[in-house]
């Protein structure tokens, strides 16, 4: 399900989280919005990740046409996440609509499900 700039000006108020999963960090991203690496979301089985299921989750790339972000809005709504929206143009259409930005928010970590990713994620780290 895509969403428009207006529509996720209109979930301010509503616990939505805004998840940037663009491949690149970008200088600026959208105000109040949680970044993660696209892989990371795609790599496990099952995603432990400290979001509400039953808030609204909007998903943007840098320009609202990456074929990743569809692949993880389908792996959040397989992983019990009710309402995954996807930002149509992105970041872009965000910054062109005006809307409001800060510097990039540090890139959140995907906690492992198993002991053996363990090591994996301290290689990262």
């Amino acid at each position: 399900m895509e969403t428009t700039v207006d529509e996720l000006r209109a979930l301010e108020n509503t616990g939505a989280t805004i998840l940037n999963v663009g491949k690149h960090t970008g200088h600026r991203e959208i105000r109040g919005a949680v970044r993660y690496r696209p892989h990371d979301l795609l790599t496990p089985d099952r995603l432990a990740i400290p979001i509400a299921p039953d808030k609204p989750l909007v998903l943007y790339d840098e320009k609202g046409d990456g074929d990743l972000t569809g692949q993880i809005a389908e792996k959040l709504r397989e992983n019990g996440f009710e309402d995954v929206r996807i930002l149509q143009g992105g970041f872009a259409a965000w910054e062109a609509a005006g809307g409001e930005t800060q510097e990039p928010s540090l890139e959140q970590i995907v906690p492992p499900m198993h002991a053996s990713e363990v090591q994996q994620l301290d290689r990262r780290i």
